[in-house]
C-alpha cells in the first residue's frame, strides 16, 4: 500500500496530479477481473495520463505472493490476461522530477466478475498537521 500524504495543506499544483492519479486508480480497479487484458488496462491509464501531459513511467502493478514483486507484471508490455484468484497491485503514479510525485497503491484479489480491494485506507487527500501550524 502506498499513499501520498500532505503536510499542512495540499499545494494547488499537486491537486490536479493527485486527482488524475486517483481517477485512474479507481477506473483501473473497475477493470480488474478474470480474463481482463493487462495491456488494454495499462493503455487506458497511459492514454489518460498523456492526454493530461503526463506519463506512466513504471508498471501499473505487479503480482503479490510469497515475494512482494511477482508475476504478472501489470504493464503495457504484457499482453496476457488476469486470472481469478491472482493477487496484484493497482498503483498508478505520476512523478515530476525535482518537484513531487503522487502514487496511490492498493492490493486487490482478482475475482470472476470484479476484484476485491484488500487495502482499507483512505484515498482522498490525507493531510497531517504541520507543527509550525500550531504556533
Amino acid at each position: 500500500m502506498t499513499r501520498t500524504i500532505f503536510v499542512g495543506y495540499v499545494p494547488e499544483e499537486m491537486k490536479h496530479v493527485y486527482d488524475l492519479v486517483l481517477k485512474n486508480q479507481l477506473l483501473t480497479e473497475k477493470e480488474l477481473k478474470d480474463g481482463a487484458n493487462i495491456r488494454n488496462i495499462c493503455r487506458m491509464v497511459e492514454n489518460d495520463f498523456k492526454l493530461n501531459g503526463y506519463e506512466l513511467i513504471h508498471a501499473l502493478g505487479h503480482g503479490v505472493g510469497l515475494d512482494l514483486h511477482e508475476m504478472p507484471v501489470v504493464s503495457g508490455k504484457n499482453d496476457s490476461s488476469l486470472k481469478e484468484d491472482m493477487v496484484i497491485t493497482n498503483e498508478p503514479g505520476i512523478y515530476i522530477p525535482g518537484k513531487f510525485g503522487v502514487r496511490i497503491e492498493d492490493t486487490v484479489l482478482v475475482n470472476k466478475m470484479s476484484c476485491i480491494n484488500l487495502t482499507k485506507s483512505e484515498k482522498n487527500y490525507i493531510i497531517i498537521c504541520n507543527d509550525r501550524d500550531k504556533k
